[in-house]
């Protein structure tokens, strides 16, 4: 079994925990737990998942960000993707030391609950706009509109927890994790040329695509980047992309790659 939270619930609590954030003039909560115990369920066979490795990923990934923090309590001075990037090789490992059933994985209702319950501190120290508390017309303190896309576990390349567990998983696994970090200001790279189209559920074509973009010599900005992605998906279309194994899928992929560098 594996925990559960409801959309309602995690959208209450993430509200309540603006304004927290707000009065108490600091963008870290120490306590994850209390306001989420309540609204969790159990849900799928068996005995319980072990949640002992995301309460360890949390205290690693919030380590990442400390000297960031400590700078002026909000700023951020690294790259943040690349950072993120470490922090999904964590966030990958913990869920899947969990034990957790294949299924659950698809389930919006645990990713809600890694967002709120571990990986809340990183999403808002990642994503400090749509965690910045908003003032209505009514004069009080409210989320922002923004801020439900990053914790409610629907969109996969979105929800912070999600979309750093699928970078792993669109690399291969644990094994390739390293390559996770390996490309510098990659936040548009990793959402539109990975998590958003078909290249990104094989992993020897994502691992070409990586190794070429965090190469300074080979890497491509964003139009040639685009256009050889419109080259990639429709080359795609006519092959059996699950069948190339590393040597077929670089092949690919250089040829490709090579005719926007030149």
């Amino acid at each position: 079994m594996y925990p559960h939270l409801p959309l309602r619930t995690a959208l209450t609590v993430a509200e309540e925990r603006i304004r927290q954030m707000h009065r108490g003039g600091s963008d870290v909560l120490e306590d994850l737990a209390t306001d989420t115990r309540d609204g969790i369920g159990w849900t799928g066979i068996g005995s319980r998942i072990d949640v002992t490795p995301l309460e360890h990923a949390r205290v690693q990934i919030e380590n990442l960000t400390a000297a960031d923090r400590d700078l002026d309590g909000t700023a951020a001075t690294s790259d943040q993707d690349m950072v993120e990037g470490e922090a999904a090789s964590l966030v990958y490992s913990a869920v899947v030391g969990t034990g957790i059933e294949p299924s659950a994985l698809d389930d919006p209702g645990f990713w809600r609950y890694v967002a709120l319950a571990h990986v809340w501190n990183f999403a808002a120290w990642r994503e400090p706009r749509a965690f910045a508390p908003v003032m209505v017309e009514s004069g009080t303190i409210a989320a922002s509109r923004n801020l439900g896309v990053y914790v409610d576990g629907r969109k996969p390349d979105e929800c912070v927890p999600l979309r750093m567990y699928l970078r792993v998983r669109c690399l291969g696994g644990a094994a390739h994790a390293h390559l996770a970090s390996a490309v510098r200001q990659g936040t548009d790279f990793w959402r539109s040329h990975i998590l958003r189209v078909v290249a990104g559920e094989h992993p020897p074509i994502v691992r070409a695509l990586v190794r070429r973009q965090a190469d300074e010599a080979t890497r491509l900005n964003r139009d040639p980047l685009r256009e050889f992605a419109k080259q990639l998906n429709r080359t795609l279309v006519n092959l059996a992309p699950a069948m190339l194994d590393d040597t077929a899928a670089d092949d690919l992929v250089g040829e490709l790659w090579d005719r926007q560098s030149t």
